[in-house]
Formats: C-alpha cells, sequence, structure tokens
C-alpha cells in the first residue's frame, strides 16, 4: 500500500471526522466518499492503484455516523449544513482547491455543498452507483431494497436488522457467490446503527440546488452498472433523475456490472476519474 497521511479532525459542531489523502498534492484533487454504512477503506485497494496516484490526490473521508468518524445520535447533527460544513473541514486540513467530489451514496454530499458552500467550490462530481440526494432513494430503489429498508431503520428486531443487512450486502454485487467472504464482511457495514442508518437516510436535502447547479454547468458523470441489485427495477433509472437537469452530463453504462464498482470494475472506474478529473478538476465550471 502507498503511503497516506491520515488526519483525525474536528468539524465545526464538534464530531470527529477521519479523513486520509493518497498521492501527491500537486496533482489534481479528488475526494472520495464511500456508501451507506461503509467507510473509505473499502476504497484502499482502488486507492493504491499507481495509475491514479500518478494522476490525482485522492482524499478520503468517513462521512458522520461511519466507520471512524464520530457517530452523533441527534437529528441536528445530520441537517445538510453539517455535511457542507465536514466537506470544507476536510477541505481546509488538505489545502484541496476545486476538487471533484466522487462516491455513491456519499456522492449526495454535493447537494449539501452546493447547497451551503460558495459557488464553484467542486469543480465536477462522479457518481459511481450514486445518487443525488436522500430523497430521490426511494424513486431509485430496487423493491428487494426498498422492502428491507424499514428493517435496516428500527430497533425492533435484532434477527430482522441483521437479515435486512444481509440483503443489503448481497445486492451491492452482480453476482454475490464470487465474492470473498472476506471482501464481503468489509462492505457489511461499519459500526453503523438503525439510528444513524435512520437519521442518514431521513435527512431532508435540498436537491433543487443541485439542479440549479447543474443548469449552471456543474459537470456530472454517472457511472451505473446494469446489474446493480440496489438499482434494476426501481420506479425510475438515476438517468431519468438527473439527465435533464444537467447540461453538461455523461452516464457510462457498465454490461453486468453490479453497484460495487470500485470492486468489481476497477479498472474502468480508474480510467474515467483520471479522465474525468483531468478535463475538469481545478477549473470553475461557470467558466466553461
Amino acid at each position: 500500500m502507498p503511503q497516506s497521511t491520515v488526519k483525525h479532525l474536528r468539524s465545526t459542531d464538534g464530531t470527529t471526522l477521519f479523513a486520509e489523502a493518497t498521492g501527491d498534492p500537486r496533482n489534481l484533487h479528488l475526494v472520495l466518499v464511500s456508501g451507506l454504512s461503509l467507510s473509505g477503506c473499502v476504497f484502499d485497494d482502488l486507492c493504491a492503484d499507481k495509475r491514479l496516484l500518478e494522476s490525482l490526490y485522492i482524499v478520503r473521508y468517513d462521512i458522520r455516523g461511519h466507520g471512524r468518524s464520530g457517530k452523533p445520535t441527534t437529528t441536528d447533527a445530520y441537517e445538510s449544513k453539517r455535511f457542507a460544513e465536514d466537506f470544507r473541514t476536510v477541505m481546509d486540513a488538505f489545502e484541496l482547491k476545486k476538487p471533484v467530489l466522487t462516491g455513491c451514496m456519499g456522492g449526495a454530499i454535493a447537494t449539501d455543498v452546493v447547497s451551503h458552500l460558495p459557488l464553484g467550490t467542486l469543480s465536477g462530481i462522479i457518481y459511481l452507483s450514486g445518487v443525488p440526494a436522500t430523497t430521490v432513494v426511494g424513486e431509485i430503489a430496487a423493491p428487494p431494497l426498498a422492502a428491507a429498508l424499514p428493517a435496516l431503520k428500527s430497533n425492533e428486531s435484532v434477527s430482522a436488522y441483521q437479515d435486512a443487512a444481509t440483503v443489503f450486502n448481497d445486492r451491492l454485487w452482480a453476482d454475490p457467490e464470487t465474492i470473498p467472504y472476506a471482501v464481503r464482511c468489509l462492505h457489511h457495514g461499519h459500526s453503523l446503527s438503525p439510528a444513524i442508518m435512520s437519521l442518514s437516510l431521513a435527512r431532508p436535502m435540498e436537491v433543487e440546488n443541485l439542479w440549479r447547479a447543474g443548469q449552471d454547468g456543474l459537470p456530472l458523470l454517472v457511472v451505473q452498472g446494469t446489474s446493480d441489485g440496489h438499482r434494476v427495477g426501481g420506479a425510475k433509472s438515476i438517468d431519468e433523475i438527473v439527465r435533464p437537469h444537467f447540461k453538461n452530463y455523461e452516464i457510462l453504462w457498465l454490461e453486468g456490472r453490479g453497484h460495487a464498482l470500485h470492486y468489481e470494475c476497477p479498472n474502468e472506474v480508474v480510467e474515467q476519474l483520471i479522465k474525468f478529473t483531468q478535463k475538469f478538476g481545478g477549473k470553475d465550471y461557470r467558466a466553461l
């Protein structure tokens, strides 16, 4: 593994944030955020890719409630502005300049950023099986996942929670039986409780601010697997939701791939991260 710089930060409201940077800070900057229930360590192998490190400076952090970061349990701790403040804390700590924000469910933080930080803070967004906001999860969730979500947010039954977590995990993969047990354990959730799952999914977000940024030219790349068990069969596709709102938009469908693209097809992901960031990273999209 390449050497990383680890920092334990404190956000505006006092919540601790675990963050780490890999690569040369003189390269273009990319912030990589994991999905719901996960932490940045799921990207360890991806961030060891020589091609990526030669091109980009990659900063990962565990979002509040997840992994090695603080886990507040009050509703106000999960307001949109708190996630924007966390992002600013990470940017300041690593002196990031107009980074590209890349993530799974963590990609939704782009909505928090454009809602509460200065315009032009981001140079672009990449969704790796991502979503624009918690408010659209119900529209794009595959029926089995939608059926499992209530148990993931309830304290009433430990066994029901565990069963739902298994459904959530298994549907990360196009073919879960081919995934090594250790990898599945790594993706099974990082210290997330039903209470924090509920707070994370129920937090209000003003996605209209993201739509406005998209119309102003904020670049968006969606990378999506055709066999994504979290998405296939949902009422709408991610493409249907975001395409009308972004004038600088591209979607890449990966045939036969599931939800965890960073593991199932790392080569394609690395290529897209480099290509997109070299095109837009460090630039003010409003001047393009």
